[in-house]
């Protein structure tokens, strides 16, 4: 007779974990870090690093991903109608405008100044 195996998360190795969490998105493998100290190491593992994509500049505030040595491709691309406004002369630019892009461009410089640090 057939007897089902059943394993807790937390009984796999280090490698196997690793493994599982390189298939989760950034939120994924931060809701998974908050359940256990063993997941939370993994999360904070600089290998599971490597690469990192954010798709709007309030990702870049979130705490859900490791800035480390591992890190090999940086990707930060966003879409709106304040972009839009960025891309103007400055020079054409009101002071409302000139206050949005002042705000992009210090929170992705800050952003690459950590990368750069680490």
């Amino acid at each position: 007779m057939w007897m089902p195996f059943t394993m807790h998360i937390t009984q796999l190795n280090r490698e196997c974990l690793l493994h599982l969490f390189s298939f989760l998105d950034k939120d994924s493998r931060k809701s998974l870090a908050r359940t256990c100290s063993q997941l939370h190491d993994v999360f904070e593992d600089p290998a599971l690093w490597p690469l990192l994509h954010f798709r709007s500049l309030t990702e870049l505030k979130k705490d859900n991903f490791l800035l480390g040595p591992a890190l090999r491709s940086l990707s930060i691309c966003w879409h709106s109608s304040q972009v839009q406004v960025c891309s103007i002369e400055d020079w054409l630019k009101s002071t409302f405008q000139r206050s949005i892009c002042s705000r992009h461009e210090s929170l992705v410089s800050d952003f690459l100044l950590q990368v750069c640090d680490r």
